[in-house]
C-alpha cells in the first residue's frame, strides 16, 4: 500500500515538472486581472494593451533561466561498457565462470552531442 502511494506521488511530480510552462500560464490566466493591478510595469499604458502580459514573459524567462542554469551544473554522463573480463573460480566440487561487466564513465560537451533528427513521414493519399 506505502509503494502505491510513493509511486502514486512521483508521478504526480514529474508530470508537473513536466508541464511548468503550462502551469504559470494556467496560473496567470486564471489571475489574470489580479496580475494586471499588482505587477503590470504598463498599467499607466493603456495604448500598450499588455494586460499582465509582461509579467507572464518575465516568469517563462525566469523558469527557463533557472532549468537551464540547473542543467548547466551538471554534466551529462552516460555509461559505456569499456571492456569484459573473465574470472574462473575453481572449487573442489566443481568449476564455473562468471563475467563482470566494467563501466567507464563518458563525459560529453556541447558540439560533441549528436542531434536526432527523425525521418520524415510521408503519406499515400
Amino acid at each position: 500500500m506505502l509503494v502505491r502511494v510513493i509511486s502514486g506521488i512521483l508521478m504526480l511530480l514529474s508530470v508537473l515538472i513536466g508541464f511548468q510552462q503550462a502551469i504559470i500560464v494556467m496560473h496567470f490566466k486564471l489571475n489574470q486581472e489580479k496580475i494586471e493591478k499588482a505587477y503590470c510595469e504598463n498599467k499607466y499604458k493603456p495604448e500598450m494593451q499588455c494586460h499582465g502580459l509582461c509579467h507572464l514573459k518575465k516568469q517563462l524567462e525566469d523558469q527557463e533561466n533557472s532549468e537551464t542554469a540547473t542543467l548547466k551544473n551538471y554534466p551529462r554522463v552516460d555509461m559505456l561498457v569499456a571492456s569484459d573480463f573473465e574470472f574462473i573460480l575453481s572449487n573442489s566440487d566443481s568449476e564455473y565462470s562468471e563475467v563482470i561487466t566494467v563501466y567507464q564513465e563518458v563525459y560529453y560537451k556541447e558540439p560533441s552531442r549528436e542531434i536526432f533528427i527523425p525521418p520524415p513521414i510521408y503519406y499515400l493519399f
